[in-house]
């Protein structure tokens, strides 16, 4: 029933406006960054940090241009939604990471003037020391990954890997399978 709700209410979350930025290099992406205190999520409370270190990762994730809203990230974050919680497992095709806990995917939706997009945001959350066992582990903003609300609402797979999309620069949104799968849990 819970994910019932959370998809429902993930679906119907009124998508934030957001100006667009010129595209930023690394370095410009990163000095705004520098500048962002730890983001307190309002819905369940749950506080994340960007680490310097992932901005090179999160703008060069093909698809949406993300340095063109970088600015945008707190308060996408901050009024972003629980969708699902997932632990650290070891997989073959996936690096294994001692030190982290569980991964956290929060979802929100934004409009750039020209389109509405998912944002989705993927925390780490740090296992914390045995003598700390009832505090939880600080958690990291890893990695975004956008993608056209309209995909989603067509229910149109011919649209899973690329569709037209003026808010970035050379490439459009990719199809967010793990979005997906969410909303197509609970039937």
């Amino acid at each position: 029933m819970e994910y019932t709700y959370r998809i429902t209410a993930i679906k119907n979350i009124e998508a934030q406006k957001i100006t667009l930025n010129e595209t930023l290099s690394q370095k410009e992406a990163e000095n705004i960054v520098r500048s962002f205190n730890p983001i307190k999520n309002i819905n369940d409370e749950r506080i994340a940090e960007i680490p310097i270190s992932t901005i090179g990762k999160i703008i060069k994730h093909k698809g949406y241009d993300v340095s063109r809203i970088i600015n945008s990230i707190p308060v996408l974050y901050k009024t972003s939604l629980l969708g699902w919680s997932e632990p650290e497992i070891h997989r073959k095709s996936h690096k294994y990471h001692p030190n982290i806990k569980e991964y956290h995917h929060y979802v929100n939706k934004f409009n750039d003037g020209i389109e509405e997009y998912f944002i989705r945001f993927t925390l780490s959350e740090e296992k914390v020391k045995k003598a700390k066992i009832k505090k939880n582990g600080k958690n990291y903003i890893h990695s975004t990954f956008i993608s056209s609300v309209t995909i989603y609402k067509n229910g149109d797979d011919s649209q899973r890997i690329r569709e037209n999309s003026p808010g970035e620069a050379n490439s459009s949104p990719f199809y967010d399978l793990r979005i997906m799968d969410f909303f197509n849990s609970v039937k």
